[in-house]
């Protein structure tokens, strides 16, 4: 085995020793606070939220856009607790803070282009005002995020293929200014707008089981959708100027609908987010319409949850041409579907533990513009699999994206994931995970890789 195998597996095992041995203190004081955190909730006059987008709102890491403020129980979901009463402090003033790391250490133990280990890791901080208190307007809330990137990406660096292995990976070094967005929310909340500086990718086209996935090809939207158009931007690292609206006709049927600018320069994340342009090179807008079926979700259902949501975004940009690299191409177009359903419940109704499956698929039939016309994804989860760990999570899941055949020499990309989500406590995990990448960017020169490693994921 060569040495940086020996050496990157060697790490990878005493990093989760470690952590083990730390936290199993820290896990047993979680119990004790229970009742102090029963009355932090009381004096701030918030209780818990959770629903299934909003499982963990105390973590802003991949948090849904309708899961921002909502109220959490900090005591037991952030390793800083009240510190210090500053969360107190805070409620007061109608703020909500979160913050989250997270880290993945990777390495590429066999194919690819070249065989090393890397380390890519993500801060996020993400700061709710509601401004009732302050300006007496119900309803009104602002809302900022940041995030300070590091690392190197294992696939531009040695594997070669175009699904990242490490999602966390969003640039070296950088603190970027990430969504500052305000919000106003109508009919007792059944209608939010949104303006501002917005990530449509945090809001349209993904779904919480994503979230249980290190590969950027599933976590935490179809990696299509923003291979073909960069203006459909993921916070962290990138956000567009934009408005959109999020409208639950009942509690089952929810529409959404969003306009955003195609700055590249501000999808890409550059300028540590404060590029304020709106145009440097592009033309046109980004628009975005999604409709969903929340299934068993109300409160009060006791059926299986579930998730159905098709959807399609059109960018009036002009693109350069994949068929005539001289020439341009107007416009371009996505249509989108995905589902996740739990299909077993254990042990019985209201109940988290169970299996899961999910599916996706995408297609942007402009292959002369998109150079991915064709995405495939779909897996299963389990929480509970094994007895005595109902807060942790097994996983599986593979992906498939084919190449515009204006490409030479591509075909697609295939990708199988397995991981397994220790949840040490609701603020910290450790999930070792493995990879297994075939045909890396579609060239068949490029041997088949196996990556394995594992994400560390920390809420403050």
């Amino acid at each position: 085995m060569p040495l940086v195998t020996r050496s990157a597996l060697s790490f990878l095992l005493i990093v989760c020793f470690t952590f083990g041995l730390a936290v199993a203190a820290a896990a047993q004081e979680e119990a004790a606070s229970s009742q102090e955190s029963r009355n932090l909730a009381q004096d701030q006059g918030t209780a818990p939220y959770r629903s299934l987008r909003c499982a963990t709102p105390a973590n802003p890491q991949g948090l849904h856009f309708e899961c921002v403020g909502k109220p959490f129980d900090a005591l037991t979901e952030t390793l800083t607790k009240d510190f210090g009463e500053y969360r107190t402090a805070l409620a007061k003033l109608g703020i909500t803070a979160t913050h989250s790391y997270t880290a993945q250490f990777m390495g590429s133990v066999s194919g690819g282009r070249s065989q090393g280990f890397t380390y890519a890791g993500t801060l996020v901080d993400l700061v709710s005002w509601d401004l009732n208190k302050f300006l007496g307007a119900p309803g009104l809330s602002f809302n900022v995020g940041a995030s300070y990137a590091s690392g190197r990406d294992l696939s531009m660096e040695h594997i070669g293929n175009v699904f990242m292995v490490q999602s966390a990976f969003n640039g070296k070094g950088n603190v970027n200014l990430q969504q500052m967005y305000l919000q106003q929310q109508f009919l007792s909340g059944a209608l939010t707008v949104a303006l501002g500086r917005l990530a449509p990718a945090n809001t349209f086209a993904t779904m919480p089981v994503l979230n249980n996935y290190l590969s950027g090809g599933i976590s935490s939207v179809p990696a299509s959708l923003g291979i073909n158009d960069s203006a459909f931007a993921l916070s962290p690292p990138g956000v567009e100027w934009g408005a959109q609206v999020i409208y639950n006709f009942t509690p089952i049927i929810q529409v959404g609908a969003g306009m955003f600018n195609t700055n590249p320069s501000a999808a890409a994340g550059k300028d540590n987010g404060v590029n304020f342009a709106f145009q440097q090179g592009n033309t046109g807008v980004l628009t975005v319409a999604q409709a969903s079926y929340l299934h068993n979700q109300a409160p009060g259902n006791a059926g299986l949850p579930g998730e159905y949501t098709i959807g399609g975004l059109y960018n009036s940009n002009n693109f350069s041409s994949l068929s005539s690299p001289s020439g341009s191409v107007s416009n371009n177009y996505s249509l989108y579907a995905m589902f996740q359903q739990m299909v077993y419940r254990d042990p019985g109704p209201g109940g988290q533990k169970g299996l899961t499956v999910w599916g996706e698929a995408a297609i942007s039939p402009k292959p002369s513009v998109s150079s991915m016309p064709y995405f495939l994804g779909g897996g299963l989860s389990y929480q509970g699999l094994i007895p005595g760990r109902g807060s942790d999570l097994a996983s599986i899941g593979a992906l498939y994206g084919s190449f515009s055949g204006y490409i030479p020499q591509t075909s697609g990309e295939a990708v199988i994931e397995v991981n397994y989500q220790i949840t040490l406590t609701p603020w910290l995990s450790i999930t070792p995970d493995f990879q297994y990448v075939m045909k890396p960017s579609g060239n068949s020169a490029i041997r088949n890789a196996a990556a394995l490693g594992f994400q560390l994921a920390v809420t403050f």
